[in-house]
């Protein structure tokens, strides 16, 4: 039996009912696709008696297979960051899983998705499609997010931008490195939406007891610096007023 574990946010995110299970599981945590610090690490190893098995990008990716055979014999549980199949990679795990005839049980936990919603004070049926911002390199320049963004606004939805996950240094893309690149999408397309007057949401390490959310300007968040850990920014369409009393009542 595969178990794919979502460990929430927090450090106190981790379910209890996951304890028990992982006793009789061979346990690994996935460090690759999401953000987890060593104080939530020393946290699970003291609630489980034992350290997971970290896994980084080739575990997670090209020895799939290995740990999928593993599971064939024996219970294996897999920690992850967040909620469980809310990643790509984890969707995948999931499908080789099944392919493999491998039994597999999903235990949900709260979503850094979710998170951001709630502590942006906006309406949660008011977001469109996320989208996030990759780090660019010289013959790799993606802007999808931009015509996401523009989408979202002529439909009046408020748009998550992810910022490009680093598993070397553990942290999103630098808020001043997002910036720059979309605006350099912004010359490109030239519809205004990526503005030193637009406002954003910057939302950093959202559910973690050392949180930073700001409503400010795209201008002043491009001067900013924030330690390293996960970030998000919100696009924001027009206010209702609902969202508006709300978000006073919260910055």
């Amino acid at each position: 039996m595969l178990y794919l574990i979502g460990i929430g946010l927090n450090k106190k995110d981790f379910p209890i009912g996951a304890v028990a299970l992982c006793e009789k599981c061979d346990v690994y945590i996935d460090r690759y696709t999401t953000f987890v610090d060593e104080e939530k690490m020393s946290y699970i190893t003291g609630l489980l008696g034992k350290r997971p098995v970290e896994l980084g990008r080739a575990q997670m990716e090209e020895e799939l297979p290995e740990l999928l055979e593993e599971a064939k014999g024996k219970d294996v549980a897999l920690l992850i960051g967040g909620d469980p199949l809310v990643a790509t990679t984890h969707k995948i795990i999931f499908i080789e899983a099944k392919k493999a005839g491998v039994k597999v049980e999903v235990r949900h936990a709260s979503s850094i998705l979710s998170a951001i919603i709630g502590e942006s004070g906006l309406d949660f049926y008011r977001f469109g499609a996320i989208c996030t911002v990759s780090r660019w390199t010289t013959n790799y320049t993606p802007t999808s997010f931009y015509e996401t963004i523009k989408r979202n606004i002529d439909s009046n939805l408020h748009s998550i931008v992810l910022l490009d996950y680093d598993p070397v240094r553990n942290s999103s893309l630098e808020t001043k490195e997002a910036i720059r690149i979309m605006e350099a999408a912004e010359s490109k397309y030239g519809n205004g939406i990526i503005t030193d007057y637009s406002t954003v949401f910057i939302m950093h390490k959202i559910a973690l007891d050392d949180q930073q959310k700001l409503l400010t300007t795209i201008g002043e968040a491009k001067r900013l610096t924030f330690p390293s850990g996960p970030t998000a920014m919100v696009i924001p369409a027009n206010l209702s007023d609902i969202e508006k009393e709300t978000i006073e009542s919260m910055y």
